[in-house]
């Protein structure tokens, strides 16, 4: 019983450059044709098709060029950063180099201080040990002059007696250890000084060979130092290089991905009008059969009526046909017949014997803008138009009930002395087909009875 519910590189950059223009080229040939001539939507699509082919593998290059300038940004700086690490080693080492020169340089500044003072101290030594030697020479020869004679005097001459020999002696044994003594103290203030000197000297020559070492490892660390920051340079600049290469590769991969999104909404807005006139041309067709089958519809019903009021004529006038005449003929449009129901419901059945038994031969669902639907609300819906429902059955009249979940339309076709009646109907006891009642208590309610009649 359901009704129908209607709702209302540079070489890289070149191709790139050129394919570019061939897109865009397509693309103006598509415009400029459309204002040419009436182009048809479906030539349309084809050359916005092409053109869109041409788009995707440009945006597709694009996409390639574009990872591989990222990718070759990333390892170039990956590189600087490596390369500033070895620059900033070598101006460390530098540094050091520098700071260990300084102290090395404090170190030979005083170690020539020191050898100047002994120098000093050895050339006053020279000095005082040539006076020291010159005094003692002269002692020594006043001690041997005066020594001498005195000794052979002591033997050969009687004048002196023995106290001054023993004096003498004695004279001469304090000459001699003076002597020695000298001669003791001067060698080892010279071997102090030789001694002196040969340290001075040495550490003249480590002196001199640190420092050397020390220039040339300061030189080393400068060259090092410079060819790092000229690595560094290079690099950097290598960066920069790829970082504007990646920045444009993005730009172009930015404007191949506009290209193609537009040209993609031109090609859907093209199937959409694609759609929307075949769906006007199918709706033509479908109207134009719909047209047909009404009017093959009518002219069955009309025929049919005619058989009908014959037969109800020929009767005892309280009788109508039981048959579902050529009600099985009507067209069937989607499920749906020509009225607005759906076929083989009782509904359906109903109001094609109003449309072609009384003077309601345009009878449909919608009827003076009333929607009748389910069997439920016809008694409500036919008042509202004016037509009789009551309690009385009559040959011809629309046995209606509310009871069950769309209610029931039966079609009266005789009314006996006792009170009961005919019925013919659709979708009763026969599901989606055509059935006869004989003798029905109406009045008894329930899933068999009804709640009154419609007078059309």
């Amino acid at each position: 019983m359901r009704l129908p519910h209607f709702s209302h590189d540079r070489l890289r950059r070149a191709r790139r450059l050129a394919a570019g223009a061939v897109m865009f080229s397509v693309v103006a040939s598509v415009a400029s044709t459309g204002v040419a001539h009436a182009e048809s939507n479906q030539d349309r699509r084809d050359r916005l098709e092409s053109a869109l082919r041409t788009s995707q593998e440009s945006l597709k290059n694009s996409r390639a060029e574009a990872a591989t300038a990222q990718q070759n940004l990333t390892t170039s700086q990956q590189r600087l950063a490596s390369q500033q690490a070895v620059l900033s080693q070598a101006r460390a080492d530098v540094a050091v180099a520098r700071k260990a020169d300084a102290a090395l340089a404090v170190k030979l500044d005083q170690a020539q201080a020191d050898l100047r003072a002994a120098d000093d101290a050895v050339a006053a030594g020279k000095t005082q040990l040539a006076a020291d030697r010159k005094k003692y020479a002269t002692t020594m020869n006043r001690l041997v002059q005066q020594s001498s004679p005195l000794q052979g005097i002591a033997v050969f001459t009687t004048n002196l007696t023995t106290n001054d020999i023993n004096q003498r002696t004695q004279w001469s044994a304090v000459a001699t250890d003076y002597s020695k003594k000298a001669v003791e103290e001067i060698s080892a203030k010279v071997v102090q000084l030789q001694a002196a000197e040969k340290t001075q000297a040495a550490a003249t020559r480590q002196a001199a060979q640190r420092k050397k070492e020390s220039q040339a490892h300061l030189e080393t660390t400068r060259v090092l130092e410079k060819e790092a920051a000229l690595a560094a340079d290079a690099v950097a600049s290598t960066v920069k290089l790829n970082a504007a290469t990646a920045a444009e590769k993005q730009a172009q991969l930015a404007a191949d991905q506009a290209a193609t999104s537009k040209i993609k909404g031109q090609v859907a807005e093209v199937n959409a009008a694609i759609k929307r006139a075949a769906a006007r041309k199918a709706a033509a067709a479908a109207a134009a059969a719909r047209r047909q089958a009404e009017e093959a519809s009518n002219r069955l019903a009309t025929a049919a009526a005619s058989a009908d009021r014959k037969t109800s004529r020929s009767g005892s006038g309280r009788h109508a046909s039981n048959t579902a005449g050529s009600y099985s003929a009507v067209a069937n449009y989607n499920g749906v017949d020509p009225w607005g129901f759906y076929w083989g419901q009782c509904v359906s059945y109903a109001a094609w014997k109003v449309r072609t038994t009384t003077g309601w031969s345009n009878f449909q669902n919608q009827t003076n803008g009333v929607h009748f639907g389910n069997a439920v609300n016809w008694g409500a819906a036919a008042r509202s138009i004016g037509v009789r429902v009551d309690t009385s059955p009559s040959v011809g009249s629309v046995a209606w009930r509310t009871s069950g979940y769309a209610g029931h339309v039966a079609w009266v076709t005789a009314v006996h002395r006792d009170g009961t009646i005919d019925v013919s109907e659709y979708n009763f006891q026969v599901p989606g087909g055509f059935g006869t009642r004989s003798h029905v208590n109406w009045s008894a309610g329930g899933s068999t009875g009804f709640d009154g009649f419609i007078h059309f």
